[in-house]
């Protein structure tokens, strides 16, 4: 009798271990599906957007949702893998570079990401620049040494991977 309670205590713990195993297990799952369709994190790869972000900082990102004006977004460029650069115009929109500021749709960029002149970069595209469907034009917040939109050209939504959060 001695045995068979033994052992029903031993199956019990088991048991219990199992579930809790279990458990564990499917939140690491749920845990990385979220991860993989809902939120990124990479890291800040140059000094482009500082001061808003330094370089070599983590950046956790929302995949979805897309995009909009003055975001920060995360993109897959061709020439420099992954960066963030700040959204500047959408499609639709209407860009043109004068006298160091940026003009969207006629009127000066708003906002204080940038302290310093935006000037055309030489063999970048030719202003006033209409974005079409699809596509996004975007600046580093280091205006003066960022490679961005004046120079790589613009972005589309296959280009990013989505907007820092």
């Amino acid at each position: 009798m001695t045995d068979r309670n033994a052992r029903g205590s031993y199956d019990r713990d088991h048991v219990g271990v199992i579930r809790k195993i279990r458990f564990a297990v499917v939140m690491l799952l749920l845990l990385a599906a979220v991860f993989v369709l809902v939120l990124g994190v990479t890291l800040a790869h140059d000094a482009d957007m500082e001061p808003s972000c330094r370089e070599g900082q983590p950046v956790l990102f929302l995949r979805l949702g897309g995009v909009k004006r003055g975001d920060v977004a995360v993109l897959r460029i061709d020439v420099r893998g992954t960066v963030l650069r700040r959204v500047i115009a959408v499609p639709g929109d209407t860009v043109e570079l004068r006298d160091g500021t940026v003009f969207v749709n006629g009127l000066a960029e708003r906002g204080n990401y940038s302290i310093t002149r935006t000037d055309p970069v030489a063999g970048g595209p030719s202003y006033p620049l209409l974005l079409r469907e699809g596509e996004y034009f975007v600046l580093g917040d280091r205006r003066e040494t960022a490679l961005d939109s004046r120079s790589f050209g613009l972005v589309t939504m296959e280009n990013i991977l989505g907007r820092v959060l």
